[in-house]
């Protein structure tokens, strides 16, 4: 069952996508009493742009005196499962796989490092369906896999904006493309 009650003094693991988005997502949070730990799980981003975005978001955690998890990146995994979808369009069903692994990730890593739930920047993005991302947290608790799951959309009530805003105060880098290969080859020449 997700959880929809009080988060003060509740240890959360928030999954970050990068810099930016995690701008969103933090003080939300933060105001509402969680203890936040950022969890930089992205296999999907190819290399150069994935350290890249961990520096910026070693910077936000050091800006909020957050503690950051950074898993081994592996692309391969990635490329494993994404790359019969490699010419499907943006936001189909490698996309979808693809949230699902950061997903599921995060909620096993929650659960057993003693969070008492996790969420994700992922809904910070007006290109990212927070209904999807909601169902597929849904799916892993109902078959009890991870921890429970906080749902906020934190794209609601300016969210991306604001985090546009806060990475350009803060001076933090802000991509223009998800990250992935597949992303940047099928666009037209500019990364989405």
């Amino acid at each position: 069952m997700f959880y929809d009650g009080d988060i003060s003094g509740k240890r959360i693991l928030l999954h970050a996508c990068c810099g930016p988005c995690s701008l969103g997502a933090i003080e939300p949070l933060l105001s509402d009493g969680g203890l936040v730990t950022l969890f930089y799980y992205n296999p999907c981003i190819v290399d150069g742009e994935f350290e890249r975005r961990q520096e910026a978001l070693s910077a936000v955690a050091r800006h909020y005196s957050l503690p950051l998890v950074v898993p081994d990146h592996d692309y391969s995994k990635f490329v494993e499962y994404a790359s019969p979808y490699a010419t499907a369009r943006e936001g189909g069903e490698r996309c979808g796989l693809c949230m699902a692994d950061r997903i599921r990730t995060a909620a096993v890593y929650a659960k057993d490092n003693g969070f008492d739930m996790y969420t994700t920047t992922l809904t910070v993005s007006p290109h990212k369906s927070s209904k999807l991302i909601f169902s597929i947290a849904q799916k892993l608790d109902d078959d009890n896999i991870g921890a429970t799951f906080l749902p906020r959309d934190f794209k609601k009530r300016d969210g991306f904006l604001r985090s546009c805003r806060l990475a350009q105060e803060l001076g933090i880098y802000r991509q223009n493309f998800c990250g992935c290969e597949y992303s940047f080859n099928n666009s037209t020449g500019v990364r989405s």
